[in-house]
């Protein structure tokens, strides 16, 4: 008799390129660690999307389609009401995952219990290969989300608990990861990095095009608005206004810069 699933691998799929889609649920199924379910909220993706997930019989994929597009937050707020399994793992539809991902970290959080979120590191690669590999480790507390998320979001592993108790990801176009993590660390649950690169983590030159001023803005609100919840001091408020001067600045050039910086 098959053990009870203990993982929830969820995706939220809208219109991603063929090549990076099989890759990234490929590398799902081929994990060390088998006993698991993949749920797809697919939001209103067009029909090749629907086809290309619908072309693996692998009966571990579930796939949910919405009947008008919610955008990312409300897919993984309706994939989570749907998760009966003890763990989500968050996974985005054009990432690859090390084989031995999901195996790693349900050792680690069936190790150390006490925490709610368990991240770890990625190689970040674009269409010339890999320019970056992240170094984070450890437990993370309040202040790690002054300057950034301190967690990788297609990483993350969260307990299905936990994230229903906070009722999931606030609704919002950009930053509901960050949004969540901190709205989590205001409830008292607590988040680590372990040192593992545990994805491949997909970039190109459109993601430098993505984020429009007014989703800038947004993310100097929920700064603003979750520095005060987490009892961040003062001193650092000015932290919230890193996303609007960085959208100040031309795209090209900070596209060159993080390139140069990361090499």
């Amino acid at each position: 008799m098959e053990k009870e699933k203990r993982v929830t691998v969820l995706m939220s799929e809208f219109n991603t390129k063929e090549e990076e889609l099989r890759e990234s649920i490929e590398s799902i199924l081929n994990q060390t660690y088998k006993n698991f379910e993949l749920l797809i909220i697919d939001d209103c993706s067009d029909t090749k999307s629907t086809d290309i997930i619908e072309s693996y019989k692998d009966d571990r994929i579930k796939l949910i389609h919405n009947e008008r597009n919610l955008g990312l937050a409300e897919s993984l707020n309706k994939g989570i009401s749907l998760v009966n399994t003890e763990y989500i793992i968050r996974m985005d539809t054009d990432d690859i995952a090390k084989m031995d991902r999901i195996e790693k970290q349900l050792q680690f959080v069936e190790k150390y219990p006490e925490y709610s979120i368990v991240g770890g590191n990625a190689n970040y690669f674009d269409e010339n290969g890999i320019f970056q590999t992240t170094k984070i480790v450890g437990e993370k507390h309040k202040e790690d989300f002054i300057k950034g998320t301190p967690f990788i979001h297609p990483t993350m592993i969260i307990k299905t608990k936990d994230i229903k108790a906070i009722g999931g990801y606030p609704n919002l176009r950009r930053g509901q990861d960050y949004a969540m993590a901190m709205e989590m660390y205001s409830n008292g649950y607590k988040g680590y990095v372990m040192e593992d690169i545990l994805i491949d983590y997909r970039m190109n030159t459109e993601g430098y095009k993505k984020k429009k001023f007014k989703y800038r803005l947004l993310e100097f609100k929920v700064r603003w608005k979750y520095f005060n919840k987490l009892g961040i001091k003062k001193r650092y408020y000015v932290y919230c206004f890193k996303p609007i001067l960085v959208g100040l600045i031309p795209k090209r050039i900070l596209q060159n810069y993080h390139k140069n910086n990361f090499k």
